[in-house]
Formats: C-alpha cells, sequence, structure tokens
C-alpha cells in the first residue's frame, strides 16, 4: 500500500514548499541561472555559497533535514488521517500512540547517502540558524493554514535582509542540490524511503487508506 500520491508529493517538496512560500519565484517558476534548472520540479536556481565548518560532526546524528521532514509527515499526513473521521477508535488510539521519530533512522542514513559531512554540517547550520529557524517556523505555519487550520495570530513575513540570506541559500549550489534530491521521484528517492516506515505504521494499525469506511 502506497500513500496517496498528493501526500507523497507534499512530503518530498517539503523544503520546496517552504522556499515558495517566501520567494517570489515558486519551485517551477524559479530565475534562469541555474542551467536551465527550471525545466521542471526538481530544480531551483544557483549561485555560489561556501560551506562551513561551524556545526560539529555529531550534530549529524540529529539532522535538521529530517527533523524537518518528520515534522512534515506528521502535519500534513498523520494528523488529517486522525482528525479526519474516517478511522475508527482502535486506528486512531494506535495512530497516535506511534512513534513521533518514526522514519527518522531512514532518513538520517537517506540523507548521509546523499550529502558530504561539510554539506551536512552547512545544512544544518543554515536550518539552525535565526533565519533557518524562522523559515521552518513561517513555512510550517502556512502548511498548517494550507491543512485548514485557522491561524489566530500569523508570523510576520520575513525582513528583506532574511529574505536575501534565504535566497542566497536556496540559489547556492548546496541548496539547488538539497532540492534537487528532496524533489526527486522513484527508486533511491527520499520519498520511496519514507514510504517504508509509513506504509509499515499504517499495516501496523490496520488503516487501508484506499478505503472509504472505517475498517
Amino acid at each position: 500500500m502506497l500513500f496517496f500520491k498528493n501526500t507523497i508529493a507534499k512530503t518530498s517538496l517539503l523544503s520546496c514548499t517552504l522556499a515558495a512560500l517566501l520567494l517570489t519565484a515558486g519551485c517551477d517558476n524559479t530565475s534562469k541561472s541555474a542551467d536551465d534548472a527550471t525545466k521542471d520540479t526538481s530544480d531551483v536556481t544557483a549561485t555560489d555559497t561556501k560551506a562551513t565548518p561551524a556545526a560539529s560532526a555529531a550534530s549529524q546524528d540529529d539532522l535538521v533535514m529530517t527533523t524537518i521532514t518528520l515534522d512534515t509527515v506528521n502535519s500534513l499526513l498523520f494528523t488529517p488521517i486522525i482528525s479526519s473521521g474516517a478511522l475508527n477508535t482502535e486506528q486512531v488510539s494506535c495512530l497516535e500512540a506511534r512513534d513521533k521519530n518514526l522514519g527518522k533512522a531512514e532518513m538520517d542514513a537517506f540523507y548521509k547517502s546523499q550529502f558530504t559531512a561539510a554539506e551536512l554540517n552547512e545544512l544544518n547550520e543554515f536550518y539552525s540558524s535565526d533565519v533557518g529557524k524562522k523559515l521552518i517556523a513561517f513555512g510550517n505555519e502556512q502548511l498548517r493554514a494550507m491543512n485548514g487550520e485557522e491561524i489566530a495570530t500569523p508570523m510576520a513575513d520575513p525582513t528583506p535582509e532574511e529574505m536575501t540570506k534565504i535566497q542566497t541559500f536556496m540559489e547556492s549550489p548546496l541548496g539547488v542540490k538539497y532540492m534537487k534530491i528532496n524533489n526527486a521521484e522513484g527508486e533511491g528517492s527520499a520519498m520511496e524511503v519514507l514510504n517504508v516506515p509509513i506504509n509499515a505504521e499504517f499495516e501496523r494499525c490496520n488503516v487501508d487508506l484506499d478505503a472509504s469506511e472505517p475498517m
């Protein structure tokens, strides 16, 4: 059983979703400075930035990229399904009791196989910075709104200075690589890696996403 296509797309395009909510160009309408990277939603524009060694190697045991991905899986997949009213009491209780780090080991291993230690340090450094944290928080708020939640007090938009830092990262070679890897589909992709633990959890809780009535 594969979880439905729209949710897969939302999960695999997490970083692109966060960026598109903030940047003037969306994932499928970026500038043309990255060797025609606009030909599909797997690519974003590129300029050069330099990796920094500020983040320690130990930080790779708690990758921010994995945290972002799992937060999105929880908010865009599990939470809507649990609150949909389509599951019975046992199924709801089962999913609510799931390991909130479901998929962490798989995603950590995936990212470590795709990026060098220096690249992981730079990604962690950006997403752990004040600007990176604001990007994540703002994006999560927008994702909740997209999911039908009413935001009582919306966050302020990023300042021009913050936007410049975000744009610089997203257009850097590493930013482009990160987006391309996250947006890939099919064998060896992030979404395929996530499918395994997610589908196992649905099977454990006897949840069939294709069923129209509670099981």
